[in-house]
């Protein structure tokens, strides 16, 4: 059942899955190295890394309509995002650049509108942008890190519209009409559930009220104060993209006594953002492409003595700093406390990312952003992607993000059907937290931890990672929160880690937050050209991170018991 072939969709039957088999040790450093004998057995992939089928195939026609020599396409759900990526393309190759915006509109007919104000015609407009060789890499690298791309679904059904249109039957594009508006009068509804799931997610966790007096005078508005996109990484972005917007408004007198001339000197225009403890990879490639980036890797007590020299001076600044709640793979947990502390001395914003965290942890008195990949836990299935941005009204950022989010500058790109999906799988998601962090909590206690020291090197979880991470977590956790479903195990040497790896009957390739449990050399994935810089925050390259899914815990128990043993027939010897 969990054998998935090396780049085939996981679980092998599941419609728009995200996630893609990586079942061998080797395979996943070929992967890694871009072998091409590796790459090219990939039928799918992550989406923001390796475009689905039904996207492939919309790649495929724009490339053979408008494409020059040897052209590769990446399409965006609108024409604002295809323009923001020639812009950044051109930043990068200079205005020489070769790389074109095409744009495809398919216009269907809403044949039975019953009320006004109902839309009489729905419009999809796919903003593809083509490029060669270079450019066409820094295309690629635009689109994930955006993390605003077509949506496998989207492009299934543009596909089907563009088939119909050039050679269908006028009751195949009745039917696909009848469908698509469908979808569209389910999408603000769909929508509107999600966002009031967060605020009760938030506001009142597994049912319970808030006891933290930092809640006191904190309420969320579902319509106002959460925001729905495409990705966590999109989530991310947007945070990013926000600040900037911020720092705009501020160059140009915004925020200033325009009587001032001298408060106006001193306000200079900042792109700087600080990251604090080492956070999934593209976190902080986003930060660095675009700004500068200050990077704490530890994410500790110490860090937090060397951000407060760094900003001590009062000749350095930074927007905000970026924290994950806790950090993947290695879930430490920073003082939050102490980092509010700083900010409010400091005058910088705090945006965590808690896609980790969930509902176990309460962070949003903490923070001024809010970024959760809803991809994850929060959706379970694998089969959809999303995210959204929450926003903490006591903040005193929120007056011009509520102007962000009402801009042209933010685009709601979730498209119909996919938010439709995501309202759906999201329904169970505080017993789903419950049950994987049970299954989780029994694994490592009856299993791993035992052999820590032993076979496994270090196991990493916010019990056990350090003292001062458990502390942080425990000053945060949720009444009936837990520690969630991630942890990681490192072992010895790479051919111990190999032979679990290999052993291990779950399924394995990237994401996490599965209902099934799922497992990958997470450090050779993201950081296979780094090790040794990454090794020296912790990342273990011999490090398997593991997603406790929701299987019975005595099938879990026996499956790793089994790998376990394996690693110990080898008869390594350890310090």
């Amino acid at each position: 059942m969990t054998d998935i072939e090396f780049g085939q969709p996981l679980p092998s039957n599941l419609d728009y899955a995200v996630s893609f088999g990586i079942p061998t040790w080797d395979s996943a450093i070929g992967y890694a190295e871009k072998v091409p004998e590796v790459i090219s057995k990939m039928a799918t992939g992550y989406p923001r890394y390796f475009p689905q089928p039904s996207v492939q195939r919309l790649c495929a026609y724009f490339v053979k309509r408008f494409g020059r020599d040897s052209e590769g396409c990446r399409p965006f759900p609108s024409v604002n995002l295809g323009l923001k990526c020639l812009e950044y393309v051109k930043s990068v190759t200079g205005p020489e650049s070769k790389a074109h915006l095409e744009v495809e509109t398919v216009t269907i007919k809403n044949h039975a509108v019953k009320k006004s104000g109902e839309p009489a015609e729905l419009v999809l407009t796919i903003a593809a942008v083509l490029a060669s060789g270079e450019e066409f890499e820094t295309v690629k690298e635009y689109w994930k890190l955006r993390g605003e791309c077509v949506s496998s679904r989207l492009a299934w059904s543009v596909n089907q519209l563009l088939d119909c249109a050039n050679h269908g039957s006028d009751q195949t594009w009745q039917e696909l009409e009848a469908r698509l508006i469908s979808a569209k009068k389910g999408e603000e509804e769909a929508k509107s559930l999600i966002k009031k799931r967060i605020v009760e997610n938030r506001s009142s966790p597994f049912g319970l009220e808030k006891k933290n007096p930092n809640w006191k005078g904190l309420s969320l508005n579902s319509d106002e104060d959460v925001h729905l996109v495409s990705s966590g990484m999109s989530a991310i972005s947007t945070a990013r993209n926000l600040l900037t917007f911020l720092e705009e408004k501020k160059s140009s007198g915004y925020f200033l006594n325009k009587n001032s001339i001298n408060e106006k000197k001193e306000t200079l225009l900042c792109d700087t953002v600080g990251i604090f403890g080492f956070p999934f990879k593209d976190t902080q490639v986003i930060m660095t492409k675009f700004g500068k980036c200050k990077f704490f890797g530890f994410g500790d007590s110490g860090d937090v003595t060397e951000l407060q020299k760094f900003l001590g001076t009062r000749k350095q600044r930074i927007l905000a700093v970026f924290i994950e709640t806790p950090s993947n793979p290695l879930l430490n947990m920073p003082d939050l406390k102490k980092l509010r502390r700083l900010a409010d001395q400091y005058g910088f914003f705090i945006v965590i990312d808690d896609t980790i965290g969930g509902l176990n942890v309460d962070i949003l008195p903490y923070a001024d952003i809010v970024c959760t990949s809803l991809t994850k836990l929060f959706n379970g299935a694998s089969n959809v992607m999303g995210g959204s941005v929450v926003l903490n009204p006591k903040s005193s950022l929120y007056p011009c993000a509520r102007e962000y989010f009402k801009s042209a500058e933010f685009e709601d790109l979730l498209w119909c059907e996919d938010a439709i999906v995501l309202e759906r799988n999201s329904r169970d998601f505080e017993d789903r937290t419950l049950r994987a962090n049970l299954n989780t909590e029994r694994l490592l206690k009856e299993l791993l931890l035992p052999e820590q020291g032993k076979i496994c090197k270090k196991i990493y979880y916010p019990t056990v990672t350090s003292e001062e991470t458990f502390e942080n977590y425990e000053s945060v956790r949720n009444e009936h929160g837990g520690y969630g479903c991630l942890f990681s195990v490192a072992f010895y040497n790479e051919g111990d880690a190999k032979a679990f790896y290999d052993s291990l009957k779950v399924f394995k390739g990237p994401s996490n937050g599965t209902n099934f449990t799922l497992a990958c050399p997470y450090v050779h994935l993201a950081h296979h050209s780094e090790l040794e810089e990454v090794s020296k925050f912790g990342a273990d390259p011999n490090i398997i991170r593991v997603s406790v899914g929701l299987e019975d815990a005595q099938w879990l128990l026996k499956v790793f018991s089994s790998a376990l043993d394996v690693v110990r027939s080898r008869g390594s010897q350890h310090p």
